[in-house]
């Protein structure tokens, strides 16, 4: 008897040596994963060109089609990009135009010190602008963030500076985002967006001074701070391979508000398109 007890358990002892030599490795497979992606780079860069239809300016009844070229480069956590539609990666944290370092403490919580060129505004931009003068270019200091949501939106929050006092004042903006995969090398995002402009913004870009008015023609128009415009937007990103990736979008504007009570609007409602084709480094 004991002699057939011994020859189970050692029968039983070479099962489960078999066993454990036909099981997969034990290292968990999240861990095996890391090992097995490449460890990211410290920088990125994009090179590349869009052509958009847009109106003339803000409240235009007449559009224009421009074409130019952009790109965005990366290190660590600091970006410049002409756009942020230049983004090294789809579905990548959205950057924004300008210099922008990245603040987020977290992969879900998004926040971003950034410091961009505001162009201004034109005389020559339209036939219907003249006699208003130009609007300075400056600098604005740009507050981003933005928070995960339920079934991939995200919520956020921006607020920008004049950072010289050119006059271009203050603008907030509150908006919904959400980027769907369609295909492996396809993704398309939406988002909605309401913005906000104090009282020297406004007067800005839609108000008419006395001045201003004995220039043009326009009636004094002297607005208070409040909302500006309300927008939905739509685009469409395909990566043709690893370096080259093609994109689009739409978009539709309503000027509310002091803005849309503006005499120089002549167009409350406006939409525009763009697309561009981009190289990765």
């Amino acid at each position: 008897m004991k002699f057939w007890c011994t020859a189970w358990l050692v029968v039983l002892a070479s099962w489960q040596a078999e066993v454990r030599a036909a099981e997969p490795s034990q290292v968990p497979r999240e861990e095996a994963a890391v090992d097995a992606r490449p460890a990211p780079r410290s920088w990125d860069a994009v090179l590349g060109f869009v052509t958009s239809y847009a109106p003339e300016y803000a409240g235009a009844s007449r559009w224009r089609l421009g074409l130019t070229p952009g790109g965005w480069v990366r290190w660590g956590r600091v970006s410049i990009a002409s756009r942020s539609t230049f983004v090294a990666r789809s579905g990548d944290p959205v950057s924004g135009g300008g210099l922008r370092i990245d603040l987020s403490p977290n992969e879900r919580l998004r926040i971003g010190l950034g410091l961009r060129h505001d162009s201004g505004r034109e005389e020559s931009d339209s036939a219907d602008l003249r006699g208003l003068g130009d609007v300075r270019s400056t600098l604005r200091v740009r507050l981003a963030g933005s928070y995960p949501l339920e079934d991939g939106w995200r919520m956020g929050a921006a607020l920008s500076i004049d950072a010289l006092g050119h006059g271009g004042g203050t603008i907030s903006e509150f908006n919904v985002s959400r980027g769907i995969p369609l295909a492996r090398h396809t993704r398309a995002s939406f988002g909605a967006a309401v913005s906000f402009g104090n009282r020297r913004h406004l007067r800005a870009y839609y108000g008419v001074s006395a001045e201003q008015s004995a220039r043009s023609g326009y009636p004094v128009y002297e607005p208070d701070a409040g909302a500006r415009d309300v927008a939905v937007s739509a685009g469409l990103r395909h990566e043709l391979n690893d370096r080259w990736f093609t994109f689009g979008g739409i978009s539709a504007t309503r000027l509310v508000g002091p803005a849309a009570a503006s005499p120089i609007v002549r167009e409350p409602n406006t939409w525009a398109v763009s697309a561009g084709l981009a190289y990765r480094f």
